[in-house]
């Protein structure tokens, strides 16, 4: 995470970062998407609900809920392309445009433990950690 100041995530589209997926090798398979698609919403922040404030990075879901971005890289690979992946920048905008004033977070279970991940890492989640690091894939 980048960010200096660490504050609760918020629905507010300029706390929001999108991240383009254009380069990565299965973004033909979006046949809809505009010239930066697919894309992903990234926010770092913790959960307004967390009392540790614990730092975190979170993706924005189609439903309008965050999910914390380690639990993203855990999913199998089908529910992320449909939740959380948008293959038009205006896709974003009419998601975020109806987003209730605060934020809702996706739980499950107990939270991951620090530095777990998956053992085999899939194309999609190293297509996003290359976007998120500004390196084309």
């Amino acid at each position: 995470m980048s960010s200096p100041i660490l504050r609760n995530i918020t629905n507010n589209f300029q706390d929001v970062r999108l991240i383009s997926l254009a380069s990565w090798r299965e973004a033909a398979e979006f046949p809809d998407r505009d010239h930066g698609g697919p894309y992903i919403v990234a926010q770092e922040g913790y959960d307004p609900q967390d009392a540790r404030v614990t730092a975190d990075e979170f993706v924005l879901g189609r439903s309008g809920k965050w999910l914390s971005l380690s639990y993203f890289y855990k999913m199998p690979v089908s529910e992320r392309r449909a939740e959380f992946l948008y293959a038009t920048a205006a896709e974003v905008m009419k998601v975020m445009a109806g987003l209730p004033p605060k934020p809702e977070v996706i739980r499950p279970g107990s939270a991951p433990e620090a530095g777990e991940t998956p053992t085999e890492e899939d194309e999609l989640t190293r297509a996003v950690k290359s976007a998120k690091a500004g390196k084309p894939k």
